[in-house]
């Protein structure tokens, strides 16, 4: 029996042609599943293309077995039916996915992460700050990052949500 190389090597190629595209298409399938308006994550939130398509958004790190974000659930899966389109609001399991909020440092759930639709740290107006108690980071006079760590009510959620278009309405009179 008589083995032809050049046949081996063409199906061996032609395999690794298969594999490569399907590697590729599932990078690209990650970054529609995070661009997309579904509630729930599995990875690292990559913040710079979340931002880039101008909306608010809102990320909750969180735990399905954990009290106060079973608490949260309900709110974050109606708010981000209703307001999908408007506003990016996510979940993201750190019990299951370990991994996920390598690129934020808290270590207390539930907490949530805020940013405009400018890609900017969320900045609460007074009115807010008098509701809900923010966690801000500024490096050399600039905001850097906005969260909070808690569970947060749909009434303090809608707040955030609105003041943040208010924000945005205000940035587009500037503009």
């Amino acid at each position: 029996m008589k083995i032809n190389i050049a046949g081996i090597v063409i199906i061996i190629l032609i395999i690794a042609a298969v594999f490569a595209l399907k590697k590729c298409n599932s990078i690209e399938n990650i970054s529609a599943d995070l661009l997309s308006f579904d509630l729930n994550v599995t990875e690292a939130v990559d913040f710079d293309k979340l931002t880039s398509k101008g909306l608010p958004v809102i990320v909750d790190y969180g735990a399905e077995q954990c009290i106060p974000c079973k608490n949260m659930a309900p709110v974050l899966e109606k708010l981000n039916k209703e307001m999908s389109g408007r506003v990016y609001i996510k979940f993201a399991d750190v019990w299951k996915y370990p991994d996920i909020n390598k690129n934020i440092y808290a270590k207390i759930i539930p907490y949530q992460v805020f940013f405009d639709k400018n890609s900017k740290p969320y900045e609460p107006s007074m009115e807010v700050l008098s509701y809900v108690n923010f966690i801000t980071k500024t490096d050399n006079g600039k905001h850097t990052f906005t969260m909070h760590i808690g569970e947060l009510k749909e009434n303090q959620m809608r707040m955030i949500i609105k003041d943040m278009e208010k924000l945005e309405d205000k940035i587009g009179e500037i503009e």
